[in-house]
């Protein structure tokens, strides 16, 4: 009980303190960790987990499409809207059909979008040091 109070304190510094940009990359991260666990629960046929774990990625992708910008973002916005929204209907399907399959479609996806992600952060961390 105690260690699983100091993970989430530890989890709840780390968002607090964390920039806009690592918040994304935390929720791609547990979008993932969510998509892991509800294949395991496929694999256990268990629906309860199955259906916890698919809604718990249902609303990270939810906040992702809440946080996009189309003022500043542009056309890459407006796509990912399009990505984010048939996401949530892959995992929809996935969890009202109790398939795996159409959530597996899409993971790969959020895995591209993570990498992605993640080195865009890094190209800027890099510009931003670099003396202009």
């Amino acid at each position: 009980m105690i260690q699983n109070n100091q993970q989430d304190s530890y989890r709840k510094t780390q968002i607090d303190t964390a920039s806009p940009e690592a918040l994304i990359l935390m929720l791609y991260d547990g979008a993932l960790r969510f998509m892991t666990q509800a294949e395991e629960a496929f694999t256990a046929k268990s629906n309860e987990q199955i259906s916890n774990s698919l809604l718990r990625v249902q609303a990270i992708i939810s906040e992702l499409l809440t946080s996009l910008n189309k003022e500043k973002g542009g056309e890459i916005a407006i796509n990912l809207e399009r990505l984010y929204l048939f996401f949530l209907e892959k995992l929809t399907e996935s969890n009202i059909k109790k398939d795996p399959e159409p959530m597996r479609q899409i993971k790969p996806l959020i895995e591209d979008l993570r990498s992605t992600w993640a080195e865009a952060m890094k190209l800027h961390a890099k510009n931003a040091a670099t003396p202009q």
